[in-house]
């Protein structure tokens, strides 16, 4: 079917209106995503643009299985008290000391982000957070919002440790090991930036000091495992999924198969009924990425998507130049919108202007703009949106303006870093 202008005029439309619903918060992110695919895809029809099966080429089933995998695995991994286990261990390695508790539970959640999506470690992190800090008599919310903020930025440094990495990586190619390479330097000197940051913003909270320190030494990070064999058995399977991980380049097998062959060996290992172990799979999320790839396609087909492509690309024939406006556009849009359906938006443009510039400089700027960006606003990332959601949950309400005061400050500040480094990428492009 040929596209025609009237075509690209209401795709885009409707585009706009999908993503301000799912912005909006009135309507659940999915439930919007699906109503904007159901628009799109009678716009196709109407304007005799785009079937229904012209626009289911346009999911990317490997993103799908990939997260589907690591899911099942870490919802098994989760059950054993393993990160119990870690937390409690960071906590007595603080000795009851307000900026050492900050730094180790902070510094956990974010190199447990790199290997397990962000979100899961959030949904696992912030419960002990908040019965450690009630335990110490400590206020929460600047440890909650230092392991939100820490762990979007430390999922930039690997391929699965950000939802939008794992899109990025399906759709350039590129393999875990290029993401080390590429991205852990930055995200390194991004977290040193952002500890930094953090004990000035919060000088006085760590001068205050904690109480009932005695209680803290009387943990027993044994006592949170539920069940040791099983957790060293899925702890094993974990590495060997990381060295596959790591052997992509060599072996040539696709990540979403190492997800998907983790994830069964999990159920094998803990002969979990799979009815109770899907229910860690947030199945929402899986519909939603769907439904992002539908209206994403929908944009590609009129062409619309490739016309934007080649409008930046005429910006500068400078290709550190694309990068940094890539970086600075998709991490400015990523604070206002979730950093999935940014990065969803942006993937056909870079793999357009990727042609045009013979480079993956782009991927990185896009990798970290939409990591980094979503720390600008507590909207910005599925981590932040779940941690407020969270601590409110436990009675703790975390205001906007609480986050602006070092969300905003870490996420410019990081970007700034991220730019940097662009400089020294370009040469390993």
């Amino acid at each position: 079917m040929v596209p025609t202008n009237a075509a690209q005029i209401v795709t885009l439309i409707i585009f706009i209106f999908s993503y301000i619903l799912i912005f909006s918060g009135k309507v659940d992110r999915t439930t919007a995503a699906l109503f904007g695919l159901f628009l799109m895809l009678s716009a196709g029809y109407a304007l005799h643009f785009m079937t229904f099966e012209e626009l289911l080429q346009h999911v990317d089933w490997e993103v799908i299985l990939l997260l589907f995998g690591m899911m099942t695995y870490v919802g098994q991994l989760a059950r054993t008290g393993f990160f119990k286990y870690l937390g409690v261990k960071a906590i007595r390695l603080s000795h009851g000391k307000v900026w050492l508790l900050f730094v180790y539970l902070t510094m956990l959640t974010t190199f447990v982000s790199m290997v397990i999506d962000n979100v899961t470690t959030i949904l696992l992190m912030i419960p002990l957070t908040v019965e450690v800090s009630e335990l110490l008599e400590i206020n929460p919310i600047p440890v909650i919002l230092g392991e939100a903020i820490l762990s979007n930025v430390g999922g930039v440094a690997t391929m699965i440790g950000d939802p939008p990495n794992i899109l990025i990586a399906v759709a350039s190619n590129y393999s875990f090991n290029a993401f080390i390479i590429h991205l852990f330097p930055p995200v390194m000197a991004a977290l040193g930036v952002a500890l930094f940051l953090a004990k000035i913003v919060y000088r006085r909270w760590i001068e205050k000091g904690a109480g009932n320190v005695e209680n803290l030494i009387k943990l027993e990070p044994e006592e949170y495992i539920e069940n040791r064999k099983l957790m060293n058995q899925l702890l094993i399977l974990l590495f060997f999924m990381i060295f596959f991980f790591a052997l992509q380049d060599y072996l040539k097998i696709s990540p979403a198969l190492v997800a998907m062959v983790g994830g069964t060996l999990a159920l094998v290992i803990t002969m979990e009924e799979p009815k109770k172990a899907f229910e860690a799979v947030e199945w929402p999320t899986l519909v939603f990425f769907i439904a992002l790839f539908m209206l994403v396609g929908g944009l590609e087909e009129t062409g619309l998507l490739k016309d934007l492509a080649e409008g930046l690309s005429s910006i500068s024939s400078n290709p550190l130049i694309a990068a940094i406006i890539i970086l600075w556009v998709s991490g400015i849009t990523s604070s206002f919108v979730d950093n999935i359906p940014i990065t969803a938006a942006f993937i056909p443009v870079i793999a357009v202007m990727t042609q045009t510039y013979h480079t993956g400089l782009l991927w990185w700027a896009l990798a970290l703009g939409v990591g980094l960006g979503g720390n600008i606003t507590p909207i910005g990332s599925s981590a932040g949106v779940i941690s407020l959601s969270l601590s409110r949950r436990y009675g703790y309400h975390i205001t906007n303006r609480e986050w602006f005061h070092f969300g905003s400050l870490v996420g410019i500040a990081t970007m700034i870093v991220g730019t940097a480094f662009l400089f020294v990428l370009q040469y390993m492009s």
